[in-house]
């Protein structure tokens, strides 16, 4: 039978086993985050782009800044950027609009363009905020004219258009169509100029996602974007922007960041957190790692010393006893005081009297016993007791 412990482990795995199967096997929302990116899916991806168009007419990516590239390669026809924006800096739009002027083409399709390249060709844009008394899916066209074929996008976006055009400097080549609910009212929004600069062609157009994977599969969608394209010189090289993407920031982030922009890393990442927790929980208070006993250091000098003592005193041999004590005691003038012992005369006496703070006399006496014990055969256990005090005196 299952300890309650036990119970609970295992009810509380089944719980959030459940609940993560539930999850997993949830419907996957579509994510509708812009991306531009080549190799993308999701609905504001540009894969079919890529596919339909960068792949058929081989046009070349561009991976780097314009700067690094009109600076480090010498390539000449085409270049072709969509991304929600191409704020570029001041260095990066000169060095653009100078490559225009060489005889080059650029195609830009942002909602919002670089302001050092907008400023050079005098133009500049107003966002056009949906009221409800107008329809909420605009629709693009080539002209103004009524009949004239125009493509939707049935998604509800604010769009943006030019509103200081300069008709002897640019030309335009299309339209935001909209139009309100009962149809009498009518707006044609300028979105899409060519501007002449020097010997080239400046092609600006506000609305990128008709490069995305939602617009051309949509219908004839297709026929829009390809017909905005052919402005360009095909008899010349193309290329297309890979650098600035909003998918290039989603490559920047945190590893845990990326896992948990991830359905099923998130889960494996969730799940791992919860068995470890789980585990330290149950297990980690009840298990430990056993600890080393460490046996104290043992001070052998004692039981050297107290063996040496017994054999002295077994054997009654007090003049070896007496011997070790001056030797001893010599050792410790040496060491304590610094003051040689190999001659043990008068200025010995006053030297060590002044560094031990004890009598001369009593130094003198000490000596004595010393040089007494030294040319003796045998003393007796009170001339070692006697010695012993004297010395324990001195070195006190």
């Amino acid at each position: 039978m299952l300890k309650p412990r036990n119970i609970f482990i295992v009810l509380l795995i089944v719980v959030f086993g459940g609940f993560i199967f539930l999850e997993a096997a949830a419907p996957k929302p579509l994510d509708w985050t812009p991306s531009y990116w080549k190799t993308y899916t999701k609905p504001y991806g540009a894969k079919v782009f890529d596919e339909i168009f960068t792949q058929n007419q081989e046009a070349m990516s561009l991976d780097k800044s314009i700067y690094e590239v009109l600076t480090g390669d010498s390539i000449k026809g085409n270049m072709i950027y969509f991304n929600t924006s191409l704020d570029v800096g001041k260095v990066d739009a000169e060095e653009l609009l100078r490559w225009v002027a060489e005889g080059n083409n650029a195609f830009i399709s942002a909602e919002y363009i670089s302001k050092a390249i907008m400023d050079t060709l005098g133009l500049s844009k107003v966002q056009f905020n949906f009221t409800d008394q107008l329809r909420y899916t605009p629709n693009f066209k080539f002209d103004t004219l009524s009949n004239s074929k125009s493509y939707p996008f049935e998604k509800h976006i604010n769009v943006q258009y030019f509103n200081n055009l300069d008709t002897l400097n640019h030309q335009v080549l299309g339209y935001t169509h909209l139009i309100n609910k009962d149809s009498t009212t009518i707006k044609h929004l300028p979105n899409f100029i060519k501007a002449e600069f020097g010997e080239g062609k400046l092609f600006m157009h506000l609305f990128p996602l008709a490069f995305t994977n939602y617009f051309l599969v949509n219908g004839d969608n297709s026929d829009y974007t390809e017909k905005i394209l052919t402005n360009l010189d095909y008899s010349k090289n193309i290329y297309v922007d890979q650098y600035y993407k909003d998918q290039k920031q989603l490559f920047q982030t945190s590893i845990l960041e990326y896992l948990l922009t991830n359905k099923y890393l998130k889960w494996a990442y969730y799940v791992i957190l919860a068995m470890t927790v789980i585990y330290i929980f149950f297990e980690g208070k009840r298990k430990q790692k056993p600890i080393k006993i460490v046996k104290p250091y043992v001070n052998k000098t004692y039981e050297f010393t107290s063996t040496i003592a017994e054999m002295y005193f077994t054997k009654k041999d007090h003049l070896s006893i007496a011997t070790k004590q001056i030797e001893h005691f010599l050792d410790h003038v040496r060491d304590v005081y610094k003051l040689p012992t190999g001659d043990l005369n008068d200025e010995f006496v006053k030297q060590l009297a002044s560094k031990s703070g004890k009598e001369p006399k009593v130094i003198k006496t000490l000596l004595e016993q010393i040089n007494a014990i030294e040319n003796a055969s045998r003393i007796t256990k009170d001339q070692l007791i006697q010695l012993e005090k004297i010395i324990t005196h001195i070195k006190s």
